[in-house]
């Protein structure tokens, strides 16, 4: 806490982050001031500015938003953010995980492998429930298992002791300068990182060294094994570590082969912590994360898939490689985060149906030309009415947006509500199929 002593603190930005930065520094009798665009309700004591110049602060130490980019805070002290400040007080193993795609699961796998292996685990960051609020109940050895996004690392070096990059893809270009500062930003979680995890297929690995990496692939890595390095991949149908079998690919319950590298990523970042026991009953027991690939209702026999975190191309991309296609019906767009959307057509290329709505349809529409059936909507009540039409016994009603939510829904949560929400009335009779 010496960092506050005789120092003036703000927030910028009120968010799911701040709140939680604001309680922790209440709680230690540190009363800051909260700056935001929109008036908000605050705590007794707790000051708050909200005017258009929110970003401007005078303050000496300014916690920001991780929406808000750090170079559009006008400020004469230090800029934080809460995922910093959190890892750099915690002094339990620290393991951080970004990447494109796979964040949610990888994390929620590798914390899970703890909690089996008996360790006592800490899930946090970018996934539920910010660490900052978990900091007096992290005890030195513990593991902390953090999610981090571009927006919580571009301007920060967090110190932890297993770095983990799941992926990289196009995201988030609405929000970074280019592609290339998408990439740095994501680099940063290395730079003081004493071990890192790798996927060995990305195809932008080149950018991410380090001393000490474990690598893991889809693809057979025996033959190219170094001592330097550690290596879990896939040989004959089975997940292996430096050469030895560990389980059978055929028992684990997640589709499509993203899944299957989640999985490895997991493997690579825990074997030297749990044994191969603890790791294959996770591995094969695990049946996925809210609001991916989660089949949450069937009608008539056409069960209807919730996969509203599937907020880019490349997301949708590997969703729609676990299905059949001619027995799959896709809903896709929302808000438009800037990207290209050229690779939907490949897996959309001659899927039953795409039903089209959102801010960015008329680029998505550009590219599901090789779809059977190409429908455009304005609601998701119709885009999930008109695919029950469509759909016979044995599809699957997928969505998939490929888009941010926030032309519609404050986010991709509220999304997937709407959904059930849609569903529960097609379940009780409120459109009748045959109608």
């Amino acid at each position: 806490m010496n960092i506050f002593q005789g120092k003036s603190v703000s927030l910028v930005g009120y968010g799911k982050s701040n709140k939680d930065v604001l309680a922790y520094l209440l709680k230690n009798e540190i009363y800051p001031i909260v700056r935001n665009q929109s008036e908000c309700i605050l705590p007794n004591g707790v000051k708050g500015i909200f005017t258009n110049d929110y970003l401007h602060a005078d303050e000496d130490i300014v916690f920001r938003s991780p929406g808000i980019r750090p170079d559009r805070i006008k400020a004469h002290g230090q800029i934080l953010c809460e995922a910093s400040f959190s890892l750099e007080n915690i002094s339990a193993y620290k393991i951080g995980v970004t990447g494109s795609d796979g964040k949610t699961t990888v994390s929620t796998l590798i914390h899970n492998m703890l909690l089996f292996g008996g360790h006592s685990s800490h899930l946090g960051g970018n996934i539920g429930t910010p660490l900052i609020s978990q900091l007096d109940k992290i005890n030195k050895e513990d593991y902390v298992v953090s999610e981090l996004s571009s927006f919580q690392l571009i301007d920060t070096a967090p110190k932890i002791d297993t770095a983990v990059i799941t992926n990289i893809s196009e995201n988030h270009l609405d929000w970074h300068t280019s592609f290339l500062e998408y990439v740095f930003a994501k680099r940063n979680i290395l730079k003081k990182a004493k071990r890192a995890v790798i996927n060995l297929d990305c195809p932008y690995n080149e950018f991410f060294t380090h001393e000490n990496i474990s690598y893991f692939s889809l693809n057979d890595l025996s033959h190219i094994m170094s001592p330097n390095y550690s290596y879990t991949y896939i040989s004959n149908g089975y997940f292996c570590h430096n050469g030895t079998r560990l389980f059978d690919i055929d028992k684990i319950k997640l589709r499509g082969d993203f899944n299957i590298a989640n999985i490895l990523c997991a493997i690579a970042t825990v074997y030297p912590y749990v044994d191969i026991e603890a790791i294959k009953h996770v591995a094969t027991e695990f049946s996925g994360v809210s609001h991916r690939m989660q089949p949450i209702m069937v009608l008539n026999g056409v069960t209807f898939v919730d996969s509203s975190i599937d907020s880019t191309p490349t997301r949708t991309k590997r969703t729609l490689s676990a299905f059949d296609k001619e027995k799959a019906i896709v809903i896709l767009g929302g808000y438009d985060k800037n990207l290209s959307y050229d690779s939907l057509y490949e897996p959309t290329k001659g899927i039953k149906c795409a039903i089209v709505l959102g801010a960015n349809r008329e680029k998505i529409l550009k590219n599901v030309t090789g779809a059977k059936r190409v429908i455009n909507v304005n609601t998701l009540n119709e885009a999930v009415t008109l695919a029950y039409k469509e759909a016979q016994g044995g599809d699957y009603v997928i969505l998939s947006p490929a888009s941010a939510s926030f032309d519609m829904f404050e986010n991709y949560e509220q999304r997937a509500e709407k959904f059930k929400e849609i569903l529960r009335g097609l379940e009780n009779g409120e459109y009748k199929k045959n109608t």
